[in-house]
C-alpha cells in the first residue's frame, strides 16, 4: 500500500474563529478546514502559512489582521462585480514573509453538508484557491526577496503597474493551480467577467466625459484603473481556470467566445492569455520582475484604446491625455453635461476642446 505524500502544511498550524454563535460549529468547521489544508499541502508548498482565520465579521477581521509591518492602506474585501469571500495577504513574522488565510465564515458552512453537495465542493475549492496563493507568495518572495510588503513604489504610475501585475498574475496562477480541486468555479468567474466586460468601456467613457468638464485627471485615472484594472484581473480568473482544466476558449467556453467576438477587448484577452502562459512556463524560475512587465504593457494599451493615454515622465509623474474619439468628443461631453444638469446633480460648465491637452497627476 502506497503512503500518502508528505504534507508541507506546518504541524503547528491553527485556526481562529470569530463571531460563531456556537463553539461546537467553530470547532467542527475549523477542524475540517485544517484537514483540507493538510491535504492541499501534499500538492502545494504551504510551509509559509502563518495561520487561518474563519470570521463571520470578515471585513473587521481583514482590518484587524496584524501584517507585521505598517502598510499604506487597510485590507478590505471587494464589493464591485464580485463579492470577496476569502483572502490570503502576506504578513511578516520576525522578518520572514508568510501568508495568512482569512475566510468569510458563511462560505464555509457548506463543509457541514454532504461531501458531494455543491455547497461543500464550492467551499473546498475556495480553500484550495487560497492555499495556492500561499505558494505563490512564497515563490515570489524566494525569487524576489525584499519586495512583497517591503518595497514601496516611487510613483503613482509605478504603483499602478505593480498593482495590475500582482492582481492579474496572482489570480491566473492561483486559478490554474487550484482548478482541479472541489467545485468547478468557471461559471462564477465567467459571470463576473462578462459583467465587467460589458461595463468597463462605457464606465471609462463616462469618466472621460466628466473629466472634460472638471479637468480632474486624478479622478479619471482612478476610475479608468478601477474598470480596466479589474477587467484584466477577472479575465485572468477565467484564463487561469481554463488553462488549469485544459479548456479551449472557443470550444469549451462558448459564452465567453461569443461575447468577445468583435469586442474591443478580444485581442487584449488573447495577448493576456499568452503573457500568462509564458510566465507559467517559467513558474518559480523567473530571474527579474521585468518578465512580468508585459501584463502592465497590455493594461497600458487597453487604457489608450479606450481614449486615455498615459505617458510616464522623467520626474516620475505621468502625463494623461484624452485622445480624440467621436464618442468622447466635446459635443458628446456637452450633451453629457446637459444630462447631468437635468438630473439636478450640479451646474456644469460647457467643456472646452481638450483633445490634445492633458494633465499630470501627482
Amino acid at each position: 500500500m502506497s503512503e500518502d505524500p508528505q504534507t508541507t502544511t506546518p504541524t503547528d498550524l491553527s485556526a481562529s474563529a470569530r463571531n460563531y454563535a456556537r463553539e461546537e460549529d467553530a470547532r467542527a468547521i475549523g477542524s475540517n478546514v485544517l484537514g483540507l489544508i493538510n491535504i492541499f499541502g501534499q500538492h502545494m508548498n504551504l510551509e509559509t502559512l502563518d495561520g487561518v482565520t474563519l470570521a463571520y465579521d470578515y471585513g473587521e477581521a481583514l482590518r484587524e489582521l496584524d501584517r507585521g509591518v505598517e502598510t499604506s492602506s487597510e485590507l478590505s474585501f471587494s464589493k464591485e462585480w464580485g463579492i470577496g469571500v476569502a483572502m490570503t495577504p502576506a504578513v511578516l513574522r520576525d522578518g520572514v514573509l508568510k501568508s495568512h488565510i482569512l475566510f468569510n465564515a458563511a462560505i464555509l458552512e457548506g463543509l457541514m453538508d454532504e461531501p458531494d453537495s455543491e455547497a461543500c465542493r464550492e467551499a473546498v475549492h475556495i480553500i484550495a484557491h487560497e492555499c495556492a496563493h500561499v505558494e505563490i507568495n512564497a515563490i515570489k518572495d524566494r525569487q524576489f526577496p525584499g519586495v512583497i510588503l517591503r518595497y514601496r513604489a516611487d510613483t503613482w504610475y509605478e504603483g499602478l503597474r505593480l498593482e495590475v501585475i500582482e492582481a492579474s498574475w496572482d489570480e491566473y496562477a492561483a486559478c490554474r493551480i487550484s482548478a482541479g480541486f472541489g467545485n468547478d468555479p468557471s461559471e462564477n468567474y465567467q459571470g463576473v467577467f462578462l459583467n465587467i466586460l460589458g461595463e468597463a468601456g462605457p464606465n471609462v467613457r463616462e469618466a472621460i466625459l466628466k473629466c472634460r468638464h472638471d479637468a480632474d485627471y486624478d479622478a479619471l485615472m482612478i476610475e479608468a484603473q478601477r474598470n480596466i484594472g479589474n477587467l484584466v484581473k477577472y479575465a485572468s480568473y477565467v484564463l487561469g481556470t481554463a488553462d488549469g482544466l485544459d479548456q479551449d476558449i472557443e470550444t469549451d467556453l462558448r459564452e465567453i467566445s461569443e461575447a468577445l467576438e468583435g469586442h474591443w477587448f478580444a485581442p487584449f484577452f488573447l495577448r493576456l492569455r499568452d503573457a500568462h502562459r509564458v510566465l507559467w512556463e517559467r513558474y518559480g524560475q523567473w530571474e527579474s520582475l521585468t518578465e512580468f512587465e508585459t501584463i502592465a504593457d497590455i493594461w497600458l494599451e487597453m487604457l489608450a484604446d479606450r481614449g486615455v493615454e498615459v505617458t510616464p515622465q522623467e520626474d516620475g509623474r505621468m502625463y494623461v491625455n484624452i485622445t480624440f474619439r467621436a464618442d468622447t468628443s466635446s459635443i458628446q461631453a456637452m450633451m453629457w453635461g446637459i444630462r447631468q444638469a437635468a438630473k439636478g446633480s450640479q451646474s456644469w460648465k460647457l467643456p472646452t476642446d481638450r483633445d490634445d491637452k492633458g494633465s499630470e497627476p501627482s
